[in-house]
């Protein structure tokens, strides 16, 4: 089956053989000058840059891709400037990363009784929406190896290994070639000053929520993506299935074995099957409207057509983040305290030109960190009738491995056992496909990395300050022991938080957090909850083409958002694959013959386009 696939691929080479390498560098693409913007904005035009700039009118540079990340809390580092936290309150050094992560954070399996893995993936493809942080990178843009314990001294200054505990349950302490202690890799991300003081870090994409995942961050990936006649590039098994995210032979990160992997707005598109599912669906999503548009609208041209399709899904894609995903993260009372609750009708009128949409550091590196503990071992796959299609895929399988998607009707099962497919519970376990086996080559034991390790050393490279100050910050009590945790935190996880930390004052931003009981209603815990809470707040309130706005300039008619308001996951996803056109009326909530039932797609509320009918005048005919 496997040569097959192969053979099926290679005599399918995609036409636009596309160098992507760039997507994964900020050092070239991202800060050459064709790729940026700069000029005087315009004032008239409804269209957001692909940068980001102009968004604000004042300040055209704020929130534009490669600004760097803001804080909530001054920075925390060793030396007051740089250098990652390493010591404990008492002067002791702090627990090694990979002890936290066996320790707090071990694979035991608690499945969710309300949500579907769909939650985990949408989850993650709106992190890669707003958030990519770029590493340091070596000679001619090559990716440095890490792994030697001394690597800091003998591959590249910013190398910044941590070791393998000696009593390791699972990845041996010495290297069976070399003899010498084994360490995990672990590269700082690019440090990125604009004036004096302590590091900060780039983030790569812009902050605003302008579908930069699905049509790229800078100009230069904004023209791979780009196609003819108002679409999207893409590929198909010419089987008459709906299109593919086309592919490239020049994917740097690729594993698959024909060489080919796909490419989007976002250069982690195949990361894994799961997130190249919801990739796929959205490049259909943005062709099928560009389609649409096209026959409503004869007289628009090829760029015109793209511009208001590409409009028209950010609105959508907005509208799902707050209207779908963010009640059942947070619960209705932190939507509520952070002002996130959708206008059932009427515009939004509270833009504020003063405030900073930049991605904040404590969100990226860890709060949003989240979905790591939804993840489960397996990416369920169901056929036409909701029958499970044997084998399941690995996860560990599908990491930067695409030949499996090349399958006929693939994507569908993958879309379909997604959202009708329980996730994992949102708490402190995870699964050891990523804490023992995440980016593995299959074929050479210990070669995988642990997520939740990495989660760690990265909070610390950034200079997060510890749980216990977020907890202050978020108007919770400071605890002077472990004991005063009780009030966010389960007993058993405070005891295992005792085992490793010395002081309470110790515990990293991510273990301790995600230790937290539940806000009323949602999924994560009040410390996560308050740092989500204030970034998707700033998302909303900084951004002028945010999709409820009053601005007649940039905004929606009142005809087209109450049909924007209409749509879901669900149909969206049902529109967008193949097979029988039937899901469960929430993609997101369990299946429920009761609350959540299958039902015919037809039955879901549908996007009625004729708002965007361009209207005859005397000029126009």
């Amino acid at each position: 089956m496997e040569g097959l696939i192969q053979n099926r691929i290679r005599q399918r080479q995609p036409q636009l053989n596309i160098d992507i390498s760039d997507l994964f560098s900020a050092t070239s693409s991202a800060t050459d000058s064709n790729c940026s913007d700069s000029g005087p904005c315009d004032l008239y035009s409804p269209y957001r840059t692909i940068t980001g700039y102009c968004n604000n009118l004042k300040q055209p540079n704020l929130g534009t891709t490669l600004s760097n990340f803001n804080r909530l809390l001054p920075s925390a580092y060793e030396d007051g400037i740089s250098e990652p936290r390493i010591t404990a309150v008492s002067g002791d050094p702090l627990p090694n990363p990979r002890t936290i992560s066996t320790t707090v954070h071990p694979d035991v399996t608690h499945l969710s009784t309300r949500y579907t893995l769909l939650v985990m993936q949408f989850a993650q493809f709106l992190d890669h929406e707003i958030t990519f942080t770029p590493l340091n990178q070596g000679f001619q843009e090559s990716i440095p190896s890490c792994r030697p314990c001394d690597s800091k001294q003998t591959v590249h200054p910013e190398c910044n290994p941590f070791q393998i505990p000696p009593d390791d349950y699972f990845f041996p302490q010495f290297n069976s070639t070399t003899g010498k202690q084994a360490c995990f890799p672990s590269m700082r991300t690019l440090a990125g000053q604009t004036y004096l003081g302590s590091r900060e870090q780039v983030n790569q994409n812009t902050p605003y929520l302008d579908g930069s995942v699905i049509y790229g961050e800078n100009n230069c990936v904004f023209q791979m993506v780009k196609g003819e006649n108002g679409r999207l590039n893409s590929s198909d098994l010419g089987d008459g299935s709906k299109e593919l995210l086309p592919r490239t032979a020049t994917h740097p990160k690729c594993k698959s074995p024909s060489g080919l992997c796909f490419y989007a707005g976002d250069g982690r598109a195949s990361e894994q099957a799961g997130l190249t599912m919801i990739h796929t669906i959205f490049l259909r999503v943005h062709n099928s409207i560009n389609d649409a548009f096209q026959v409503l609208n004869p007289s628009w041209s090829a760029h015109k057509r793209f511009n208001e399709a590409r409009r028209l899904v950010v609105a959508i894609f907005q509208h799902i983040i707050y209207n779908e995903f963010l009640p059942r993260i947070l619960g209705e009372d932190a939507l509520e305290n952070f002002g996130l609750r959708l206008l059932y009708d009427g515009f939004y009128d509270k833009y504020d030109p003063t405030c900073s949409p930049d991605t904040l550091t404590e969100f990226g590196a860890a709060a949003y960190r989240i979905g790591h503990s939804l993840l489960r071992a397996e990416i369920p796959m169901l056929d036409n009738n909701f029958k499970p299609v044997c084998p399941p895929l690995l996860l560990r399988d599908s990491f930067f491995d695409t030949d499996i998607l090349f399958t006929p009707n693939i994507i569908d099962h993958i879309a379909r056992g997604i959202s009708a497919t329980p996730m994992e519970d949102l708490d402190r376990f995870i699964t050891e496909e990523v804490t023992n086996h995440l980016f593995e080559n299959t074929k050479i034991p210990f070669t995988g990395v642990d997520l939740i390790s990495l989660n760690v050393q990265r909070a610390r490279d950034h200079g997060i300050p510890p749980f216990n100050d977020y907890r202050e910050y978020c108007n919770l009590n400071r605890a002077d022991t472990f004991d005063d945790l009780a009030d966010t935190t389960p007993a058993d996880a405070i005891k295992q938080l005792k085992q490793i930390y010395q002081s309470v004052d110790d515990i990293d931003l991510f273990p301790g957090g995600l230790t937290e009981s539940r806000l009323p209603g949602g999924l994560v815990g009040p410390t996560f909850g308050c740092i989500i809470g204030i970034q998707f707040s700033r998302l909303r309130q900084c951004d002028r083409f945010w999709y409820e706005t009053s601005d007649h300039v940039v905004g929606f008619t009142k005809k087209q958002l109450a049909e924007i308001r209409k749509i879901t996951l669900s149909k969206i996803i049902c529109d967008n694959i193949d097979g029988n056109n039937d899901i469960h009326a929430s993609a997101f909530d369990i299946p429920s013959d009761s609350t959540n039932p299958r039902v015919a797609c037809d039955s879901l509320p549908a996007l009625d386009l004729s708002p965007w009918k361009e209207k005859k005048n005397k000029y126009t005919g």
